[in-house]
């Protein structure tokens, strides 16, 4: 009680630490003629840390299964808190649902779609804690009142742009990055332990043998990083809880990257797993210099660089973030554009079922989404495109 006169807050292993360092203690216990005698149990209740964001206080497990509307055991099971999911077989009892899903570059990504019930608890911790904790200044993605135009704006008109592909942001964050969030919130050990289960998950072994077999020496390599991710707690690409997650997770990554950037004369942002970096004459010299740092940086943060996706874009070529060109000023490419226009201009003359070849199941919703993307961007073509659109007649 001399070094703690109050419940410390730390975690045990810290306690354990300090008891072991000090001589009297492992001298008590050499000393001592048989066991050692209890004379009575010291115990504390749980309380919240400091606060630094205005989340709800729940100081035990008992507090947050009454905040999440649910019980005691209905919380150890969705929080997996005996560990089953990473052995379980398909059934009733899997907490997520699992689809093995193609990408256009290669290779495949798993979605895990979280159940009915844990999936309302989720977006309960999402709305009621995670929103209420601000990411870094330079994420973009999954941030209320940015967007990709807020991310890409930062580096328009610049005389060099570069970008940077995370490889599987979301299981690359590690256990501990998420588990520290909640406890920077404030979270006794106990809470935190079970907010980091629900928002995180195991995959079980039955699905990773699902997937399809690498084509490649490369594809081999990376989707053995991918197994040893999906094998340890990791955010799963399905969860509401994880964009917001994996930006808070990343929190120390932008710090030091924009304190690169900073000192590097650049600009940085970050949307999701596209990092941004731009700026004059002369960083266009020393290109080479800032990726060597930001693969260093990357590397000790946990991170890994996809392969082959790195550009390096100057103005005398196209530079383009996210799918808008920023050589000017944010902004479609006249390609896409004119693309846009003509399928717009023959759905008009010949019917929107002729051009729907790629079979969206709501093409109507498809093109508005794509003309709403351009004004977003451009107004003026915007508002071109959509009078060409209200001309189109739709069946039905």
């Amino acid at each position: 009680m001399i070094f703690f006169p109050r419940p410390p807050h730390a975690r045990l292993e810290l306690l354990a630490e300090v008891l072991a360092s000090r001589p009297v203690f492992p001298k008590g216990f050499a000393d001592s003629s048989g066991r050692a005698r209890i004379v009575r149990w010291l115990t504390s209740e749980p309380r919240m840390d400091r606060q630094p964001w205005p989340v709800p206080s729940l100081p035990t497990q008992a507090d947050l299964a009454d905040w999440l509307g649910v019980t005691g055991a209905q919380l150890d099971w969705l929080a997996d808190a005996p560990g089953i999911e990473r052995t379980s077989k398909p059934g009733r009892w899997r907490r997520y649902r699992y689809t093995w899903i193609p990408k256009r570059s290669g290779g495949e990504r798993l979605l895990e779609q979280p159940g009915l019930d844990l999936m309302q608890v989720q977006r309960k911790v999402l709305h009621g804690i995670l929103d209420r904790v601000p990411p870094h200044d330079a994420a973009h993605g999954f941030v209320a009142g940015r967007s990709v135009r807020s991310f890409v704006e930062p580096h328009a008109g610049q005389a060099v742009v570069v970008r940077v592909d995370l490889e599987d942001f979301f299981f690359s964050v590690r256990p501990a990055r998420i588990w520290a969030v909640f406890r920077t919130a404030g979270y006794p050990d106990g809470v935190t332990n079970a907010l980091a289960g629900l928002c995180t998950n195991r995959t079980p072994q039955a699905v990773l043998a699902q997937a399809r077999q690498p084509e490649s020496v490369s594809e081999v390599d990376a989707r053995w990083r991918l197994a040893r991710r999906l094998e340890s707690r990791h955010l799963p690409q399905g969860a509401p809880t994880s964009p917001a997650l994996a930006n808070l997770a990343a929190y120390r990554l932008d710090v030091r990257l924009s304190a690169l950037a900073t000192a590097m004369g650049a600009r940085y942002t970050r949307y999701a797993d596209d990092l941004a970096f731009s700026g004059g004459d002369a960083l266009s010299r020393r290109t080479h210099k800032l990726l060597r740092y930001v693969s260093q940086i990357l590397r000790e943060e946990g991170f890994m660089t996809r392969a082959g996706k790195t550009r390096v874009m100057r103005q005398g070529a196209q530079q383009r973030l996210a799918g808008v060109v920023v050589n000017a000023h944010p902004s479609v490419s006249r390609a896409d554009y004119e693309r846009l226009k003509a399928i717009l201009h023959l759905c008009r003359t010949r019917g929107p079922a002729s051009q729907n070849t790629e079979g969206h199941p709501d093409f109507r919703a498809y093109l508005l989404g794509r003309i709403a993307w351009v004004a977003h961007l451009h107004p003026a073509r915007g508002a071109k495109l959509r009078a060409t659109f209200e001309q189109v007649v739709w069946a039905g």
